[in-house]
């Protein structure tokens, strides 16, 4: 799960990163990771919420 979750984070920190340096010159490293750190906990927590819990298991 964590290895699926590290895709779209590093994609956003990829764009963000090309996205300041083609446009602004300058690398906001603080955004950047901040933004990669969010949605990797996103993503982490969707798939979580995707996986069904076993009710029956306690009978």
């Amino acid at each position: 799960m964590v290895k699926k979750s590290l895709i779209p984070a590093l994609i956003f920190f990829i764009v963000f990163t090309a996205k300041n340096l083609i446009f602004d010159k300058k690398i906001e490293w603080a955004f950047n990771i901040t933004i990669f750190i969010v949605v990797f906990f996103i993503y982490i927590l969707w798939e979580w919420s995707k996986r069904p819990y076993n009710w029956n298991k306690n009978k």
